[in-house]
């Protein structure tokens, strides 16, 4: 096989067979030189089993952990990669056969850019009975500043990272994301930080994935809980180092979890949604009293499982 020229990174937790599209999706693509790197966090061997029938495949890599968190996982994925261009996806996902050749297309066009998300589209589901998180770019950008960076919205089932520049600030912040202290926002901080850091961030809609990761309305009330406090002890995480013009990311938040809500008011009408204000006010209460790491802005680890 060719030295990769990119490689995939998708982390999995007691997925079972269910992560087998996944799998199979990211090896039916057209790129000539890619690896893909499976992190295995499952408490079982279930995951393992059903994956060793893509074992003699030269691209497939398969390690399995016995640690958890989104981040973390990733992060040993950034630095087993071989080649210089990482692309992330979940384990409830699939992409399509170009999916590659057009993410590293898009991120040669950008040599600037340390982040880009693709959209993430649902796959079939009942939206009477819930709904299926998604990110849409209707159209490219590649934002350079905190302000625009607001309105690119991706999310970590479909993104792709440069990795050398992604370890030189500190890969992403193991104190966020599933199974970490704050349980999101570890795919939006990693862009956050790559602009402090004097990177871009690429939005595109020129490639896709799907997602099949299926919510109940009341599973997405505690979904909703969980993002938004990562949120708030995401954008707090300039503010404690002394970089104030990242203030505005605060801001434009406030501006959306508090002020559409009480929108209702001026009709008379009993406020919605303040749950959002209450927990992103929390992940910023939270965030400012937890140690964080000044040279990278990432949080500090205090012990290990």
């Amino acid at each position: 096989m060719n030295s990769p020229t990119i490689s995939v990174v998708i982390c999995t937790s007691d997925r079972g067979e269910r992560v087998v599209n996944a799998v199979e999706s990211v090896l039916a693509n057209d790129h000539p030189a890619f690896e893909l790197i499976v992190i295995d966090q499952s408490r079982d061997t279930a995951t393992g089993c059903v994956l060793q029938r893509f074992a003699q495949d030269r691209r497939f890599r398969y390690l399995s952990v016995r640690f958890k968190g989104w981040a973390r996982g990733h992060n040993l994925g950034l630095r087993i990669a071989r080649s210089p261009i990482v692309a992330i996806t979940d384990d409830d996902c699939v992409v399509p056969p170009d999916w590659l050749h057009t993410i590293e297309q898009e991120l040669q066009a950008e040599p600037w850019a340390m982040v880009l998300y693709c959209n993430v589209l649902p796959a079939p589901h009942d939206a009477d009975a819930g709904f299926v998180p998604v990110f849409q770019c209707a159209q490219r950008m590649v934002v350079h500043t905190l302000r625009d960076k607001w309105y690119l919205r991706g999310i970590g089932a479909g993104m792709a990272v440069r990795r050398d520049q992604a370890l030189a600030i500190g890969g992403f912040d193991e104190a966020l994301g599933p199974g970490a202290r704050f349980k999101s926002a570890a795919d939006v901080d990693i862009a956050i930080r790559a602009i402090l850091f004097g990177g871009s961030v690429v939005g595109t809609p020129a490639t896709y994935v799907i997602h099949d990761g299926f919510r109940t309305w009341e599973e997405g009330r505690h979904l909703t809980a969980r993002n938004w406090e990562g949120l708030g002890a995401t954008f707090v995480k300039p503010l404690k180092v002394g970089c104030y013009r990242a203030g505005i990311l605060i801001w434009y938040e406030l501006r959306f979890v508090l002020l559409e809500p009480l929108l209702p008011l001026l009709k008379l009408k009993r406020p919605h949604g303040l749950g959002r204000f209450v927990a992103f006010i929390r992940g910023v209460l939270r965030g400012l009293v937890h140690p964080i790491d000044r040279k990278s802005l990432t949080y500090r680890i205090e012990s290990r499982s």
